[in-house]
């Protein structure tokens, strides 16, 4: 994982370095798309070429938040009227196995439009959320709403994050990092807690009309 993470951590930057704004736009509509691109990587990073003064803050947030409701819209899309088949043929090139396809389907089915805010926080769901949303047919205009919301709040957090930190901002990514797999443990446990509650709930129900038979 950690070279991995060196590996995209120089791909990256060097290619905004060269693109500029385009290229915050293409990494961030990529993450969307479900391919392993880090987009902690791309906002602190643009975020911290925003303090050296070769973006400005606005454009470096605009751009990625742009990005992001592009690839979003793609995958919505595909999974919409591509449906399972397609995604079990080709899911597996993009890290979308059908295990992990299950477990944010059971979450969206759950919290629905919630999901689709909540997911754009956390590495690992971020991207995946969209599927779900495209198979369950969610409205468009509600789904890129909840989407222009969870990730502008995620692009703005990551950018301004790599503004105020400058140079520290390698030393700020493991640290995300770590957050990150924090809170997708607790969205992971959360999920199996519901899942036993309702599930002790229908029991108990059961139970209860065998009684009053």
């Amino acid at each position: 994982m950690a070279q991995f993470i060196e590996g995209a951590v120089k791909y990256i930057t060097a290619g905004i370095a060269y693109l500029g704004y385009p290229g915050v736009f293409i990494f961030m509509a990529l993450e969307a798309m479900c391919l392993p691109i880090p987009s902690e990587i791309v906002l602190v990073f643009a975020g911290f070429l925003a303090a050296q003064r070769r973006f400005s803050l606005w454009g470096a947030m605009v751009a990625g938040l742009a990005g992001g409701l592009t690839g979003a819209t793609i995958s919505y899309a595909v999974s919409r009227f591509g449906g399972r088949p397609l995604l079990g043929r080709w899911g597996k090139w993009v890290l979308l196995t059908p295990q992990r396809l299950d477990a944010v389907e059971r979450w969206f089915s759950r919290y629905g439009a919630g999901a689709v805010i909540i997911c754009r926080w956390i590495t690992g769901l971020r991207a995946i959320v969209s599927v779900p949303a495209g198979l369950a047919r969610m409205n468009y205009w509600r789904f890129i709403a909840c989407t222009a919301v969870g990730s502008g709040i995620w692009v703005a957090a990551a950018v301004l994050v790599g503004f105020f930190v400058g140079e520290e901002w390698r030393r700020i990514l493991k640290i995300l990092e770590r957050a990150n797999r924090a809170l997708l443990a607790l969205v992971v446990l959360a999920a199996v807690a519901a899942i036993i509650y309702v599930r002790i709930r229908r029991a108990g129900r059961k139970e209860r009309a065998g009684v009053c038979d």
